[in-house]
């Protein structure tokens, strides 16, 4: 059975000079709510019609409803971490996931 994916806010450090960034990302799960992979680059929103556009845009703005992720490097590899927390990301799988 496959996973989900959802829109998360991911907040990245700057380095040296340069300011810290916010972007959207695409973050994929597994059936669990587990993370197993985000989108390197940030999304922007698109559509064949104004209207799917602006549907689109509105699935980005979900994103500030969930906690900020940031990017931590393990030791296997790296990790999505709530920014407050430090915990883990998470996301509740959708209903039709858990039947």
């Amino acid at each position: 059975m496959s996973g989900f994916w959802n829109y998360r806010v991911i907040f990245c450090e700057g380095k040296d000079s340069e300011s810290p960034l916010y972007q959207i990302h695409e973050v994929e799960y597994n059936i669990n709510g587990k993370v197993t992979n985000w989108s390197e680059t940030g999304a922007a929103p698109f559509g064949h019609t104004v209207e799917d556009l602006q549907a689109d845009a509105d699935r980005l703005k979900s994103a500030f409803e969930k906690p900020v992720l940031k990017v931590v490097r393990k030791q296997r590899g790296y990790e999505l971490v709530e920014v407050e927390t430090g915990e883990e990301a998470y996301a509740e799988p959708p209903a039709a996931l858990k039947g």
